[in-house]
This record gives C-alpha cells, structure tokens and sequence, in this order.
C-alpha cells in the first residue's frame, strides 16, 4: 500500500510539474476561428434497425459546420462536413465516407418543406468499396434546417418516426465572442 501512494504522489508530482512547466502554450484553436467568427455547428443521426427502410438496415451520420466570419447567421465563406453511412441488405451493402470542404454559403427557404435550410457550394469526396468519386456542387440545398434545433426531424412536420427508425438533427448557432 505505501508503495502504490509513493506511487501516486510520484505521478501526480511529474504531471504537475510538467502542466507547470509550459504556462506559454498556445491555446486551442477550435472551429469559428476560436471565437472570432459566428459558426453553425449541425450534428445529423439516422438509424433503422427495423421496419421498412428500403429493403435494408443501416444508417448515416455526420457533422458539419458553417463559418461566418461577418458573424451573419444568414451567410458565411466556408465550412466542413464529415459524413458517414452503412448499408445492410437492399443492393447497399457496406460502408460509404462523404468530405465536404464548403465555399459559401446561404440560409434560403426550402420550396418543398418551407423552412429556412442551408444552400451551399462544396467540393465533395465519396468513398465507397474502395472506390473514390468527387462532384462539386454550386448553390445547392442541403437539406439541412437553419434553424436552432435539437429534436427528431419528423416532428418538425408533424409526422411521427416509423417504428425502428430515427432521424435526429441538432442544429445551433455560436455567435463570435
């Protein structure tokens, strides 16, 4: 017992000299420019592990962000998006990873849901069983809300989730500080 305590003391005492001994380390730098720029941050989850989705099981997740270095919530110059999916049976068997790397962007109203969703302009990856596509996409409907949002995307509309499925979007703004 008293050496597992002369132990920790040991530890504790390196890693606080250590923590200590670097009082000028830079600080973080986080997307929104560390602070600098408003930043739309978007979390999006859908899942089906049961019903009918198609013929298979699966689902897709991801993130993305939208900068705006103006701090205008209706418009910013660039972003990013990491998405992924899996298939189980219906023709789409296995995994896919989508890149995004956005060049402008806009808040505009969706003609078919009437909400405000993002538009935007992006170069895009794909990858797929081993194989690799890119697309560039101009002033495109993402389909994504722009609106403050954390709850499943069927409510919004009134419609309730099919049994076995989700689809969830967490959509929030970070005005610069």
């Amino acid at each position: 017992m008293i050496r597992f305590s002369r132990l920790v003391v040991g530890v504790s005492a390196t890693i606080g000299l250590a923590v200590a001994g670097t009082p000028f380390a830079a600080p973080a730098q986080a997307y929104g420019g560390a602070g600098s720029m408003g930043v739309y941050q978007v979390g999006l989850s859908f899942n089906c592990d049961k019903g009918d989705c198609g013929g298979g099981y699966g689902g897709f997740w991801g993130w993305a962000e939208f900068d705006s270095p103006a701090n205008d919530p209706t418009t910013g110059t660039d972003g990013d998006a990491q998405l992924t999916g899996c298939g189980h049976g219906g023709g789409f068997n296995g995994a896919g990873h989508t890149v995004m790397d956005v060049h402008s962007w806009s808040v505009q109203i969706d003609p078919d849901m009437g909400i405000p969703v993002f538009y935007a302009s992006w170069h895009e990856i794909d990858t797929f069983r081993g194989q690799t596509q890119t697309f560039d996409y101009t002033d495109a409907n993402t389909g994504i809300p722009a609106i403050s949002v954390h709850r499943p995307l069927l409510k919004m509309f009134g419609v309730p989730t099919p049994a076995g499925q989700s689809f969830n979007v967490q959509v929030a703004w970070k005005p610069a500080h």
